[in-house]
């Protein structure tokens, strides 16, 4: 089989570009030579692996996107906490400045792309991108390219609940439309600017809607998500699109996790808690949980966040801003998260059991997955209450069904041929392509 160069590339979030990661070392793998092509601050991550690194041209933001996007949650946090039908109703002019910043970031990183696309030294067989939006470069150049969805997969089942709304698919269906309409209404701002950046380049044919964030295939893309989850109960997906059980990246750091010597001798079971890149930039929230996680006669260990300076922890706890996830969660007994996709993911590769605290976007479904297929508890910002918090934890611990639910979940991932069946389809694709021109 020939080696092909791939370019790969995720928007600006951590989980979108660790899941890009963890299906580059897989093509890496599989004999293929990665690029990996993204701000400077991201060069460590190609480094670490192995891949090649290709800067984006830093003239092109116009503006410390970090900054912004934390005056943007600071300015929302208490809507954030709100039921996710709440959340997109009545969006005031702050929050509508905040998904213009979104738009222009997006058109931003276009011309990012562009730039590399653009330059006759960079020579690519195909890109792998995870960009969440229509991207007019990808269509500009003639290099093959395959999306990856790294979000919860529920936007791919048009006859499922609204993506992002955290309803059950055995909720009112009465109430489905009624939510992707506030999507939408509430995503006007930065549909506007994607389509006019669409139109812009003579490529108005291409529609987006907030109710589906991301690109369709050029010939196919992926998603990931265990099959035992997926939401085929819902009747067909969007065609051209293919499940990968998981992408586990390697660890960011080599070394082991170790359990602190402040909790040694400590009883109870271990825990891991974090709400993710965006939640625990709320250091009041975080704050509050633990607070309410110092009652409870088990350990634990917090991922902190970028405030965690301003973090008081319990006597049973240990906690960093940055924590090494893939390490910790290999040694904990159970983890209360976000319910991003990717820590969903992981958690449940290494076969341990979760309690969902969403707090947007597609957390609010697999919040709410783990509900209905009984693997776990979904705690809610909006009605939280701290007994009832405390008690999922013992009730997780006391329930062998859920622990054999997810180990059996576990297996089936770990024994999954879905990764290297997709590393074959693209292979074929570049192949037929090549043999084409």
């Amino acid at each position: 089989m020939p080696s092909y160069r791939f370019m790969v590339t995720a928007i600006d979030a951590i989980g979108h570009i660790q899941a890009a990661l963890g299906f580059s070392e897989a093509l890496q793998a599989a004999g293929h030579e990665i690029c990996f092509v993204h701000r400077e601050k991201h060069r460590h991550l190609a480094v670490k692996r192995g891949f090649q690194f290709i800067p984006f041209d830093e003239t092109v933001w116009e503006a410390n996107l970090d900054e912004v996007m934390l005056k943007w949650l600071d300015s929302l946090s208490s809507r954030f906490k709100q039921d996710p039908l709440q959340r997109f109703l009545e969006i005031s002019p702050t929050e509508q400045e905040g998904y213009r910043a979104q738009g222009l970031y997006f058109v931003i990183m276009n011309k990012a792309i562009d730039r590399i696309l653009s330059d006759k030294n960079n020579k690519f067989d195909a890109l792998l991108v995870d960009l969440a939006a229509p991207f007019p470069a990808l269509n500009k150049h003639p290099v093959l390219w395959f999306p990856l969805l790294s979000s919860g997969p529920l936007a791919l089942y048009p006859s499922g609940p609204p993506y992002i709304s955290g309803y059950s698919v055995h909720s009112d269906k009465s109430k489905w439309e009624g939510f992707r309409k506030a999507i939408r209404d509430a995503h006007s701002e930065i549909t506007r600017i994607i389509r006019g950046n669409l139109d812009a380049h003579g490529l108005s044919h291409i529609k987006f809607d907030p109710t589906f964030f991301h690109d369709e295939p050029q010939t196919i893309g992926f998603y990931h998500y265990p099959a035992d989850l997926d939401y085929t109960e819902c009747g067909p997906r969007k065609s051209n699109w293919h499940r990968i059980d998981c992408l586990v990246r390697k660890p960011d750091l080599d070394t082991d996790f170790v359990i602190p010597e402040n909790l040694k001798n400590k009883p109870g079971k271990l825990i891991y808690f974090s709400l993710g890149s965006l939640g625990s930039a709320d250091a009041s929230l975080i704050q509050k949980f633990i607070d309410i996680l110092s009652k409870s006669p088990h350990k634990f260990i917090i991922s902190k966040g970028v405030r965690g300076d301003q973090l008081k922890l319990g006597d049973n706890m240990w906690g960093e801003n940055y924590v090494n996830q893939i390490k910790v969660v290999q040694n904990v007994d159970l983890v209360i998260t976000h319910g991003g996709n990717n820590t969903f993911i992981e958690t449940l590769y290494y076969g341990k059991p979760m309690i969902v605290i969403p707090y947007s976007y597609d957390q609010f479904d697999n919040a709410q997955r783990v509900v209905d297929k009984k693997i776990g508890f979904r705690v809610n910002l909006y009605d939280l209450d701290e007994n009832y918090l405390l008690n999922c934890i013992e009730n997780v611990f006391n329930d062998n069904e859920i622990q054999n639910r997810v180990k059996a979940i576990s297996q089936n991932m770990r024994n999954s041929k879905s990764l290297t069946n997709a590393i074959k389809m693209i292979e074929k694709q570049i192949e037929q392509k090549n043999n084409s021109s």
